[in-house]
C-alpha cells in the first residue's frame, strides 16, 4: 500500500494508520505526513509527489 500523503510505499506492519468517522481509511508513512494530511499540504510541499507531478504539468513534461 502507499502512503496517502507522499505516495511513497508503506511496509506491512508499518507506519500509521488513520479512520476517519466516515469509515474513510488513510495509511502514513510517518507522523510527519500524518501531521501535514491533516492541515492539508500536499500541492505545497516539494517531496510529495503531488507537487512534483503538479510541477511537470505546468512546464508542460509529461511523466
Amino acid at each position: 500500500m502507499k502512503c496517502s500523503f507522499c505516495e511513497k510505499p508503506v511496509g506491512t506492519g508499518k507506519g500509521l494508520v488513520s479512520v476517519k468517522s466516515d469509515g474513510t481509511v488513510s495509511y502514513f508513512c510517518s507522523s510527519k505526513c500524518e501531521r501535514n494530511a491533516k492541515i492539508r499540504m500536499a500541492k505545497k510541499v516539494v517531496w510529495t509527489e503531488l507537487y512534483r507531478k503538479r510541477k511537470s504539468e505546468k512546464l508542460g513534461k509529461k511523466s
